[in-house]
């Protein structure tokens, strides 16, 4: 997580050497959340962030009912165990980058001095929210051997290079230097220069992952998981003379912001304009704060800049409030690194013992075949481990940290016996602890439960998840696929109002998509897979009050993987859909999304303040379904159109005008409107049929292929913005080709003239942002489109 990202304004140039005591200017921008998205893009088992939200928020409400009962246990002071990784280029210690015990200690004790609220120092304020947090920070004296250390707290490391950049740091300098963040807090003091970073970074944090929910993994990546500061804004210059500390980042509070991220705070503004930071007590505020604008109002509120989770200047900070103080507590409670940390004793005095078992899983929930990862967190430095699985395989681990796969359904005990030089523990078994699933391979899964409702768009008109006049593109739901189901085969979609210009005989399309939720923060990332529906479709079911189903062309791979189902919002004049939702409040998880103008991602929750899910089901399964797709939606009488199947070997069709009922590729010539089912075997399927309509026009029966299905051709689709073009056709002239976003907005323009039957195009759309585009040719008074899809 960043802290700051350092700038200075265009008419200014940074120089490349920083002098002891030289100010450090703050930048407005900030990459915190942005890197939180990188991460759990590089670790998709991380699960979202909002899965962290939606765990940490319950936690706390329990921590509340047990409060108004009586029952919630005394707050007790607890110490975390931290390591300082100082990282330097071969300098002397006390010398420039290696800096000195002394400068160390200085910046301890300011943590300290913060998270407990201590009087007489800086980190007191008599805030009538604020909050001693009752949590104190000791170095560590033995290291992961047991052995112990020659300068409590202090990993020296040699480096062998001046300076790192992000991606060196995280990719490099802390898998090889990391301590095991169930034992150790691990901070990394380092000079941080990166080229691709507009300004001097002080620092960025990992939030922490949750354990106890089905489907949640609760390790992610432990190599990473820490705070990394720069050095020149480590410690505090009123503790000692420390040449290398730079205003006005020199009183160590660079460090409480990053502590505060890595026990689960998120920024005091929500890191959006007026946003939430999920603490009530913290009042809302447009955006980060900078030097200490004491009395600054925005968002209807005088703002806590002198909170730590603010962007001021380090002599402006005191406060943590009583919610964040709820906030973190909730984290020691449903993080398992964080809560092992408690039994860590490595600031103690002893050295090693015989030691305890102890383990936890990522899921003790998991469906046949399915995988689980177990890790140790054993006590007394155990230096073999004797694993058994019932039911699982391997039977049997001497890894410290195994891998097992279940093929058999059931619930499962674990053991663990771990030794050392001191002895061999007596074994842990955990009867009963994984349970696999036999059931479930194929299942429906959503979101909704609750009133069906249909919003208003506030502050404009038309639909919350529909067309409006704020021209919202598309709109989501994410689903957390917590049994981690590989194929999604379908979906049922609820629509609350839908009409058409043309009424029964549009040929208006709304196109059903899945993107996987690797955006920003969990939002939809990638297209995986996509389905026309015919409006005239969903205008049938809305008048029946039924819900519109959709088979995909073919298995969209999920991966295990959490992903989004939503529709894109086309803009034709006097049609209009929008999707049923839960009523405001009945949905607390923050499931929905839309995709703005601009094509930014925002949760509704995030951007409109509204709780709820919308009425969308997703079909799932660990085996494949029988797909079905169509060369055309719309035919004229008689026209031919072919039907492809997949997802098994064998298929056999049913429906009018077919030239044969067996095979996966089929020909048909309907005269109108016509189902046509296909059934597949030969193979293990969670569904064995699939059926889909062609829409046939009123007119006169042709037995023509339409022009612009054969004409117009673009490869690859989708592809990455590189797309061959090719036309063909008898047609010569002045030839138009054209670009367009959904929303009719023209990215490209091109004259050209068609001399002979065939005319080819390269274009190249790498620049623009992932989403749906249509080619568009004219020629004559005739217009060919093809819709493609940009990844």
């Amino acid at each position: 997580m960043f802290r700051r990202l350092l700038y200075v304004f265009l008419c200014v140039l940074l120089s490349q050497t920083l002098h002891a005591q030289t100010p450090i200017k703050r930048a407005e921008q900030c990459a915190t959340m942005e890197m939180d998205s990188l991460l759990r893009v590089k670790y998709p088992q991380l699960g979202t962030l909002n899965q962290f939200e939606q765990a940490l928020q319950q936690k706390m409400l329990e921590f509340k009912k047990q409060l108004a009962n009586g029952r919630a246990p005394a707050a007790t002071v607890i110490t975390i165990p931290v390591v300082i990784h100082v990282v330097h280029n071969g300098e002397t210690v006390g010398s420039g980058r290696n800096i000195s015990l002394a400068q160390v200690q200085s910046q301890l004790a300011v943590l300290n001095e913060d998270y407990r609220r201590k009087a007489g120092t800086r980190g007191f304020n008599d805030n009538p929210v604020g909050a001693d947090i009752e949590i104190e920070f000791c170095p560590a004296v033995v290291n992961p051997q047991g052995q112990p250390m020659a300068e409590p707290g202090i990993d020296r490391y040699n480096g062998g290079r001046a300076n790192w950049t992000q991606n060196d740091i995280d990719g490099v300098l802390k898998p090889s230097t990391y301590w095991n963040p169930d034992k150790y807090y691990n901070i990394w003091v380092v000079d941080i220069s990166d080229p691709s970073i507009n300004g001097q970074l002080l620092g960025y944090a990992q939030f922490p992952t949750q354990s106890g929910l089905a489907g949640i993994p609760s390790d992610g990546p432990a190599s990473t998981d820490g705070v990394v500061i720069y050095y020149k804004a480590f410690g505090s210059s009123e503790k000692g003379t420390f040449p290398v500390l730079q205003s006005p980042y020199n009183l160590g509070r660079t460090l409480s912001h990053e502590t505060g991220h890595w026990l689960g705070l998120r920024h005091i503004w929500g890191d959006t304009n007026c946003g939430d930071d999920f603490c009530a007590d913290t009042p809302p505020q447009a955006s980060a704060s900078s030097g200490c604008q004491v009395g600054r109002v925005s968002c209807g509120a005088t703002n806590m800049v002198q909170n730590y989770m603010d962007y001021s200047n380090d002599a402006c900070f005191n406060i943590f409030t009583l919610n964040q103080k709820d906030r973190i507590r909730a984290v020691m409670a449903i993080s398992p690194r964080r809560l092992s940390l408690l039994s860590s004793n490595v600031c103690g005095t002893q050295v090693a013992t015989k030691p305890t078992p102890n383990f936890r899983v990522d899921n003790q929930q998991v469906l046949l075949g399915g995988q689980l990862k177990f890790t140790d967190l054993s006590d007394g430095f155990p230096t073999s481990w004797s694993w058994t699985f019932e039911g699982g395989t391997p039977a049997t681990s001497t890894d410290q940290n195994p891998t097992v796969t279940y093929n058999q359904p059931g619930k499962f005990k674990v053991t663990l016996v771990t030794s050392n030089a001191l002895g061999t523990s007596d074994p842990l078994v955990r009867t009963e602890y994984i349970e696999v699933l036999n059931s479930g391979l194929c299942t429906d899964i959503t979101n909704f439960n609750g009133t069906p409702t249909v919003l208003r768009e506030t502050n404009g008109t038309g639909y919350v998840s529909g067309q409006n006049s704020h021209k919202s593109q598309a709109v989501s739901e994410f689903f957390a696929n917590k049994l981690s189901y590989t194929n999604l085969a379908g979906a049922t979609l609820k629509f609350g109002v839908a009409k058409a210009a043309k009424g029964t005989s549009t040929e208006s399309i709304v196109t059903v998509t899945v993107w996987n939720g690797r955006g920003f923060q969990g939002g939809p990332g990638a297209i995986l897979g996509q389905k026309d529906v015919p409006l005239k479709d969903i205008l049938a079911d809305v008048a029946a009050n039924r819900a519109t189903s959709v088979t995909f062309d073919k298995n969209v791979p999920v991966s295990g993987l959490p992903f989004h189902i939503g529709i894109l919002i086309p803009y034709a004049s006097g049609d209009t859909v929008a999707l049923v939702t839960t009523a405001n409040g009945q949905s607390l998880d923050a499931t929905s999304w839309r995709q703005n103008s601009q094509g930014n991602w925002l949760r509704y929750a995030d951007s409109l303040g509204l709780n709820v899910a919308h009425n969308i089901a997703g079909r799932v399964g660990q085996k494949l379904s029988v797909q079905v797709a169509s060369s055309s939606v719309f035919i004229n009488p008689g026209q031919t159109v072919t039907l492809n199947a997949r997802g098994a070997s064998i298929f056999t069709w049913t429906g009018t005008g077919l030239n044969s009922t067996l095979g996966a590729q089929v020909v048909a010539s309907p005269t109108q409107t016509t189902s046509y089912t296909v059934t597949g075997s030969g193979t293990d399927l969670c569904s064995t049929s699939a059926v889909i309509t062609v829409n046939v026009r009123t007119g006169t029966v042709t037995a023509t292929t339409p022009l612009a299905e054969q004409a117009l051709q673009v490869n690859p689709n989708p592809s990455d913005g590189q797309m061959n073009i090719s036309f063909s056709s008898a047609l010569r002239g002045a030839l138009v080709l054209g670009i367009r976003t959904v929303t009719g907005s023209e990215l490209v323009r091109q004259n050209h003239q068609k001399t002979t039957d065939t005319f080819e195009q390269t274009i190249d759309l790498r620049t623009a942002p992932p989403g749906v585009y249509f080619v568009e040719i004219s020629i004559g008074e005739q217009v060919f489109r093809k819709r493609v899809v940009k990844q």
